[in-house]
């Protein structure tokens, strides 16, 4: 068998093979350099005895010194340029080039960028009006890079240059003929154009720098973003694009950018909680300073300054995701708001949100069950943009259920080596295994589609999105391995299967100083120890890698992989179907015995938040823990 081809150069990441002794050949798995070489002899020996950066000591055994093994293999593995701005310490390094000087692209090419943003790269980040756009590159080029009129030419331009950055990243040829990341180019020069604007605020200087936001997450520049976001999100405040404008001020008013208003809050809104849960830092925005309203689902082409054609149309509206994105976005808020809070809820009440929260997800998945699901549809026969919408939505779903169902799963770190074993099932314990079995079908509905977007080779780097719900969910999946400890290996060998082969495919996409690359130091860690924690005998042969030959109403744990049974590829064809997964079904599923063996009731009273391991990867050149 053949290790899984890499689809980037990972100078940190390297593939060594453990041995099956099965006799089914070898199984490859993504080790973090010098993990491979010292893994065994580490599980043989005692941990050495560690201290916080407060200078405490911290056993072994505690939770507490395995983020402090990953916190220190982020800084082995990963520099950071001392002489970097604060507010972009610890990013991915951008190219430097020269923003004074630009060649304009030719204009078929910068016609295809532009198609292929609104063709592909936006899926639900929606909030450009495409005639606009394209008429303002009309414009561009019959003016020779000018546009004509001089007030808001330099942020037009700014917004056109981001539009070519974005799309940049998601040709199938990215680099040109002379091998330039053009993409940070057009950021550049964007970035110096934007620069020298003066005057009032314009809804396209929000635009502009919206666009880069998004751009910049793509290239793993999250602290720049969070940063940028900053500035954006109170121009958006300064012009009021927070409130929604009344009757009597609309008369008159160009539809075009009223609801252009209404798509640039949503999306910044819908941004600021994937920033705040990625980060753990406080949202911008606030639920009580907004009424806003929600965008029309209306097709760029059915709307023009003056009129509005919101009749049902024969189609779906390519704006319909956006809007659903928009309204998931709303319950999102309010889950980060009462479950993550700083002032944790109690027990009995965090139970009782979460079950309120998960009713709600199930009622706006239920009204685009037919998009979603898409029952007896063959979805490759789907446009490139519904498939893009499909999976985007279906993932922010998951990873929605995971926000609201974790917290159920994990138990303070200091506990996660714990040697005792699982006390006698209650039915006190009832509602934890409910919100624990939540969580798993949606983590292993993220790898389900990561899996299914990798054999499709539908995948790109620029979908940080992506890899950071895959990421959340290897980490549910991990963790529940660890906590099952006390039980057959079998019994979880599904989740850890699962985890294990996203965790490569994660592997896959990273570069350089990159997040998906810093997503594998820290899940390589935690795979140890998983192994570790579920090592019984001498030795711990890890399963195999194959989870795609599992039915989902079968039951059955998935059948070892031959050797020779994996295409040359490094894929296996999956035949999980994303609607079987959000059955509510629980028995006779694919979770098996599992479902009976997990949480103990110690964990109802030292329930904690998840932000050790997402700060770890975004902050790991700060002190991202507080002992």
């Amino acid at each position: 068998m053949t290790s899984p081809p890499h689809l980037g150069v990972n100078p940190i990441v390297q593939v060594p093979s453990i041995q099956n002794t099965a006799g089914r050949g070898q199984v490859h798995l993504p080790v973090v350099e010098d993990i491979g070489s010292r893994a065994q002899s580490s599980r043989n020996s005692p941990e050495p005895s560690q201290t916080d950066l407060q200078g405490h000591y911290v056993g072994p055994s505690s939770g507490v010194s395995f983020l402090l093994r990953v916190q220190k293999k982020l800084h082995q593995n990963l520099s950071f340029a001392q002489n970097s701005s604060i507010f972009t310490f610890g990013d991915a390094p951008l190219p430097d080039f020269d923003p004074s000087f630009f060649v304009l692209p030719p204009k078929a090419d910068a016609q295809r960028l532009v198609a292929r943003y609104f063709d592909f790269a936006v899926a639900t980040h929606r909030f450009l009006h495409r005639p606009t756009v394209e008429a303002w590159l009309e414009e561009f080029y019959e003016n020779l890079g000018i546009m004509k009129q001089q007030v808001g030419a330099k942020e037009k331009t700014a917004l056109l240059f981001m539009v070519f950055a974005q799309a940049k990243e998601y040709m199938t040829n990215d680099e040109g003929s002379s091998g330039v990341d053009t993409s940070a180019r057009y950021f550049q020069a964007a970035d110096h154009q934007l620069s020298s604007e003066k005057g009032e605020i314009r809804l396209t200087s929000v635009q502009a720098r919206l666009c880069q936001c998004f751009y910049l997450l793509s290239q793993s520049r999250v602290n720049h973003c969070w940063s940028l976001f900053g500035t954006t999100a109170h121009l958006i405040l300064a012009i009021g694009i927070h409130r929604k404008r009344r009757m009597e001020i609309c008369n008159g008013i160009d539809l075009v950018e009223l609801e252009c208003r209404k798509r640039v809050f949503w999306c910044a809104y819908g941004l600021d909680n994937y920033l705040s849960a990625a980060l753990g830092r406080p949202r911008t925005f606030h639920d009580d300073d907004i009424d806003q309203d929600l965008p029309f689902c209306v097709n760029d082409v059915d709307l023009t300054a003056q009129r509005m054609n919101i009749s049902t149309p024969k189609g779906q509206s390519i704006m319909m995701a956006s809007v659903a994105h928009n309204t998931l976005a709303k319950i999102l808020s309010l889950i980060l708001r009462d479950l993550y809070a700083i002032r944790s809820p109690s027990v009995t009440l965090r139970a009782t949100l979460s079950a309120k929260y998960h009713q709600d997800l199930l009622d706006w998945r239920r009204g685009l069950s037919r998009f979603l699901d898409a029952d007896g549809i063959d979805t490759s026969l789907l446009i490139p943009l519904f498939q893009r919408q499909r999976n985007v939505l279906n993932l922010a779903y998951c990873h929605a259920l995971i926000l609201v169902h974790r917290p159920f799963l994990l138990s303070n770190f200091a506990s996660l080596n714990s040697r005792n074993p699982r006390p006698p099932r209650s039915s006190s314990t009832s509602d934890m295994d409910n919100n624990v079995a939540e969580c798993l079908k949606a983590a292993i509905c993220i790898t389900t589609i990561v899996n299914q977007l990798t054999e499709g080779q539908q995948i790109y780097r620029a979908f940080w999105f992506t890899h950071y719900f895959a990421f959340c969910a290897v980490v549910v999946l991990y963790v529940h391995t660890i906590q099952q400890r006390h039980v057959p290996r079998d019994t979880c060998r599904i989740f850890f299967d699962a985890a294990q082969k996203c965790q490569i495919q994660i592997s896959s996409m990273g570069n350089s100083g990159s997040l998906a690359q810093r997503y594998s130091v820290v899940l390589e860690e935690l795979r140890l120890e998983a192994v570790k924690q579920t090592q019984r005998q001498p030795e711990f042969h890890p399963p195999n890698l194959d989870v795609s030959n599992v039915n989902i109403n079968s039951g059955n744990a998935p059948t070892p992989v031959q050797a020779g049974q994996i295409h040359e590829t490094g894929q296996l064809q999956s035949q999980v179907s994303i609607p079987d997964i959000f059955s509510n079904n629980l028995e006779g599923n694919m979770f098996g015995d599992a479902l009976n063996a997990t949480t103990p009731s110690s964990l109802m009273a030292d329930l904690t938040s998840w932000g050790e391991f997402e700060s770890l990867v975004n902050l790991s050149h700060n002190n991202p823990f507080y002992y």
